[in-house]
């Protein structure tokens, strides 16, 4: 019996060196010569760290969406004012002749009686240009936004004046037939040039030949000079 008790204490007692053999390994290689206790306050205090730093980064990351979105906002801004300014200076542009523009209007064609009809008169409309400075007036009057003359574009500082068997319009001579396309109301502009002792009788009294349509899209050309002021300065 006294044999017994002897090989379960020796049983123990190795039991017990191999249990604290194997606790001071896992010490030494695990822990780092800490202890559990010690080794799990570490883990705390690291995570406790890393959460911190996790929430320093999301207030970072915030701060920075918010920031983005102020320069989206800002470049947003800026491209409507941008967009505005482009589309303000082609409507100047358009006005001014310097674009090529599209739109309802009309039609008007003027040229010289045929040769039988003239019965031998030497008939020219170039010679009669003023109408067509006249026919232009009511067109203005009538609310056309642009005017072209056989392919001519009409701007500011056209001219319409005879030289010599022609018209100059814009340095360029033409010769009939006259084409002039005009912009805006088709109603309107029609009615202002057919009107009872308008422009139109009085040219076919004369004897010449015209014919006034309304065109659903007519397209003009652009100004293809060039406008330089010499004189006249900006006042600001």
């Amino acid at each position: 019996m006294k044999k017994d008790y002897f090989w379960i204490g020796l049983a123990c007692i190795v039991l017990g060196v191999f249990i604290a053999f194997q606790m001071k390994f896992i010490q030494g290689t695990y822990l780092n010569g800490s202890t559990p206790t010690q080794k799990t306050v570490g883990i705390l205090n690291e995570l406790a760290a890393v959460n911190a730093e996790k929430e320093k980064l999301i207030e970072e990351i915030s701060r920075l969406e918010d920031q983005l979105d102020e320069i989206q906002d800002s470049a947003s801004n800026e491209n409507a004012i941008i967009k505005n300014l482009t589309d303000e200076l082609n409507r100047f542009k358009s006005f001014s002749g310097m674009t090529k523009v599209s739109g309802t209007g009309i039609m008007i064609t003027i040229d010289n009686p045929p040769q039988d009809v003239n019965l031998g008169l030497d008939k020219n409309i170039a010679y009669d240009y003023k109408l067509i400075l006249d026919l232009i007036n009511e067109l203005n009057s009538a609310g056309a936004e642009a005017i072209a003359i056989n392919e001519q574009r009409m701007v500011n500082n056209t001219e319409v004046r005879l030289a010599g068997t022609q018209v100059n319009v814009n340095t360029i001579p033409i010769s009939p037939p006259f084409v002039i396309k005009a912009i805006g109301n088709s109603r309107t502009l029609d009615g202002a040039l057919n009107q009872r002792f308008g422009i139109v009788q009085n040219i076919r009294e004369i004897g010449y030949y015209i014919e006034v349509k309304q065109v659903e899209t007519i397209e003009l050309p652009a100004f293809n000079g060039s406008i330089k002021f010499q004189y006249a300065n900006t006042v600001r």
